[in-house]
């Protein structure tokens, strides 16, 4: 891909980011109307033009748990009464939990294309999961809360965080992500999580926000992927990795090691320190 194409949709992503970010701090019940009619038309493009074809139904559905049931899910819970909000705050936040986990046990699937990292990846997936749930059980689960409209995940600890960011960046070198419209994926999440912090005058921890940050940005760039933004720039072809899948093994590997024994040494604290009562 060239240089000016490729600076285009950079640009291009982050702008749309920026204002997805601005409308769900802000303005969230026009950003909740959007999803819906991007929801209703997608859902009416796929049905008119898919004609059951599998790589299609698996891009659909993937793109309908961000959009409606991931993103919109949060809109919707804001925008809704307060004492309908008390009512079913308990069960919301059960549901945001078996999203979360299940959004990265599912990861364990994605096609190793044949390298050493993809395994690895693997690994570090469990990892990630098995201290993930320490963390949460750490608060009874009870991992969410809206304040001042803000969406607030509290189990997910700044090393949690790095060490995801490193296992996603060498997930999206495989094979299966070979596309330029990831490359800012956790840039941008690290970005947003450090902007929602100060929009929300740091009412809270900056990794609180993390979960509301991804969100944001994982869902936008699925939309995006799914609806490219076009470009003024003629392309020559598809994405092209300028490292072989050996190279990106040598720079990864070390790096997911790394990741692999800090993980390891945070599940083995968690198990062994001691349990503060009250």
């Amino acid at each position: 891909m060239e240089f000016n194409l490729l600076l285009w949709h950079n640009l291009m992503v982050v702008l749309t980011v920026t204002f997805v970010c601005y409308l769900a701090s802000y303005r969230q019940t026009i950003l909740f109307l959007i999803i819906i009619a991007f929801t209703l038309f997608v859902g009416i493009q796929f049905f008119l033009q898919s004609k059951g074809v599998p790589i299609a139904v698996i891009g659909f559905s993937k793109l309908l748990l961000l959009l409606p049931f991931g993103l919109g899910a949060l809109m919707g819970f804001v925008i809704m009464p307060k004492i309908t909000q008390k009512r079913i705050e308990h069960w919301f936040t059960h549901y945001i939990n078996i999203a979360v986990l299940i959004n990265i046990f599912v990861m364990l699937f994605t096609p190793d294309g044949g390298t050493y990292r993809g395994i690895v990846s693997r690994i570090l997936c469990i990892i990630l999961l098995i201290w993930l749930v320490q963390e949460m059980a750490k608060v009874q689960f009870q991992t969410t809360e809206f304040d001042r409209n803000f969406f607030i995940f509290n189990s997910s600890p700044l090393p949690w965080i790095v060490c995801h960011a490193v296992y996603r960046m060498a997930l999206l070198s495989l094979p299966t992500f070979a596309s330029s419209h990831f490359l800012l994926l956790e840039p941008l999440t690290l970005f947003v999580m450090g902007i929602l912090y100060h929009l929300h005058k740091k009412r809270q921890k900056l990794s609180f926000y993390f979960g509301f940050a991804d969100t944001i940005v994982v869902t936008t760039l699925a939309v995006v992927h799914w609806f490219p933004i076009p470009s003024p720039f003629a392309t020559n072809g598809s994405y092209k990795s300028i490292l072989q899948e050996t190279q990106w093994d040598l720079i990864f590997i070390p790096i997911q090691l790394i990741v692999f024994g800090y993980g390891l040494w945070a599940i083995g604290k968690n198990v062994f320190q001691p349990k503060h009562l009250g």
